[in-house]
């Protein structure tokens, strides 16, 4: 790897920054140059924001550009992730290569889509905008780049974007696809005609190779107004060396002797914070763990990302709530909160928050919908398991998201019918228990009422009868009607349905019997259920006097 040139500045070099919308620069190569450099990345943010539909992109981190004198063997160029944030390089006086104006352009967009549009069309536009020229106060946009990336999508968006007629509707476009729209039907609101008809006209002008371009209006900016320096803080420019050697992925044991020597000349928070990251990055979790106490102890200065590792080492909820205060944009810190949380409620409203700060993040959609789920929440987790859907980098992980999101439907269907079933059961247990209670009161009213006024009762039974042989009848008791004296009328109906009465008229002579052949009393009244007989008779003219009844 070349040498890192700020690995080797001596701190008294004379430093100055400046700051605008989420760009912060450092120089030693002079505030004109630092101010032509800021004023091109201004440019480029406004203009690209202007294609994207958002007036003032943003960063959820800081974006550092070093502004640096030119040397012998630089590395190239190149945004990369470090302590505090993303870092980027700027030769003074020179300009970047496209490729580093491509990785801001791709950094922009998961920072400010909420939706995510097909692929091939994002990769499209960062390469469209990657070559942007500045020219004055002037913007010029659809200069070809390198022949391997003008792919029909390329050729596609710098056709449309190039045209002023159609430049406005491709927004319209763009923020269709993002929200999920078809394309057919994305090309047809947009622009009146399918998209077939479309892409048969970039066909030519793909082949044709005369690119057409644009001059744009840029941003009204006075970078001499704009732009004020103050000097840089030192303790900043000690951790400089240390942070550029971690964005541009050097060993870690680089980086660590970067971020020692800075502590060695005056310890710091910045300091302890790069420190940790390094001694982790070489797989020393103890010693790392120490270095990141020591730089959450300043209240003020502990970093983001510092308390973020610190809390998963020591499992700290307050460290991560720390985390997430540093810096409001970052989503991580929610969703390790919401994973430590044993219940379904808290942590779906973390998982949320996550959603909300970074809504192009498949996994934290898929997250809070299964915790929406154990919530019993199955609406909101259907839109959330759509949501990832959505948001998905690529057709595979889409489908894998998708066959996930059904096995979740059949799940919930099968536990809705299961608790629609338990609830059915309650239900019928209840009434059955309503049921047998009403029951059993009118039972206790009848006994009262048959103590009380003389029913038909299990009496002494006296042989009385020795005339002709008795008759048998099989049916169902309905009502006993007591009178006077213990003597009684049943109301009985036979197989086929018709009435039949029959009478008792010295209850002392008539044997009762249960389905256990013991002796019981008839109730007097309706017989509720009414219930099987069996009754003996003396079929003579008259009324058909009982001998035996056989309750069944």
């Amino acid at each position: 790897m070349p040498a890192i040139v700020l690995a080797t500045l001596p701190i008294s070099a004379a430093w100055n920054e400046t700051k605008s919308g989420p760009f912060i620069v450092y120089t030693d190569a002079g505030d004109d140059r630092a101010r032509a450099a800021l004023y091109h990345l201004e440019q480029f943010r406004f203009i690209f924001g202007e294609a994207v539909g958002r007036k003032e992109l943003t960063s959820v981190w800081p974006i550092t550009v070093i502004v640096s004198k030119p040397s012998k063997n630089p590395p190239p160029p190149r945004i990369g992730f470090t302590r505090d944030g993303w870092l980027v390089t700027w030769p003074a006086g020179s300009t970047p290569p496209i490729a580093w104006f491509r990785q801001l352009a791709v950094m922009f967009i998961e920072d400010n889509l909420t939706g995510r549009i097909p692929d091939e069309y994002e990769a499209a536009m960062a390469d469209l905008f990657s070559t942007m020229e500045l020219k004055g106060g002037k913007v010029v946009l659809g200069v070809p780049p390198p022949q391997d990336a003008r792919t029909k999508t390329w050729a596609l968006l710098q056709y449309l974007l190039t045209n002023p007629e159609s430049a406005v509707r491709t927004k319209v476009l763009l923020s269709n696809l993002a929200n999920g729209a078809e394309p057919d039907a994305a090309f047809r609101n947009a622009f009146g005609k399918p998209k077939a008809a479309i892409d048969a006209e970039v066909e030519q002008y793909l082949k044709s190779g005369n690119f057409l371009t644009v001059t744009l209006a840029g941003r009204p900016l006075d970078p001499d107004r704009a732009f004020t320096f103050v000097p840089m803080l030192p303790s900043r420019l000690r951790v400089l060396p240390g942070d550029e050697l971690m964005a541009q992925q050097a060993a870690p044991d680089k980086v660590r002797i970067a971020y020692q020597t800075a502590q060695n000349d005056r310890p710091g928070p910045l300091g302890f914070e790069g420190l940790g990251l390094a001694l982790l990055a070489e797989k020393q979790p103890e010693d790392a763990k120490k270095a990141l106490q020591q730089m959450a102890l300043d209240t003020e200065n502990a970093g983001a990302r510092g308390l973020y590792e610190l809390g998963l080492l020591d499992k700290d909820k307050k460290l991560l709530e720390r985390a997430a205060t540093r810096n409001p944009r970052w989503a991580e810190p929610y969703a390790q909160l919401a994973a430590m949380e044993p219940g379904p409620i808290r942590k779906a409203a973390l998982y949320k928050k996550a959603t909300e700060l970074t809504p192009r993040n498949p996994k934290y959609w898929i997250e809070l919908a299964k915790a929406q789920f154990d919530g019993k929440k199955y609406d909101d987790a259907e839109k959330a398991w759509r949501a990832a859907e959505r948001v998905a980098p690529n057709e595979k992980e889409r489908a894998v998201i998708t066959a996930a999101r059904e096995q979740f439907e059949q799940t919930r269907y099968d536990l809705q019918a299961a608790e629609k079933a338990r609830l059915k059961k309650e239900e019928q247990d209840e009434l059955e228990r309503v049921k047998n209670e009403s029951l059993a009161s009118i039972r206790a009213a009848e006994a009262a009422a048959n103590a009380k006024g003389g029913g038909v009762g299990n009496k002494k039974v006296e042989q009385w009868w020795d005339g002709p042989p008795a008759v048998g009848f099989t049916g169902t008791l309905d009502g006993v009607t007591c009178r006077a004296g213990g003597k009684a009328t049943l109301s009985a109906r036979g197989s086929d349905g018709k009435p039949v009465s029959f009478i008792i008229n010295d209850p002392g002579k008539i044997a009762v019997f249960g389905a256990n052949q013991a002796q019981i009393q008839l109730s007097c009244g309706p017989q509720r259920p009414p219930r099987r007989v069996k009754i003996e008779y003396v079929d003579k003219p008259g009324p058909k006097e009982v001998v035996t009844v056989e309750l069944q």
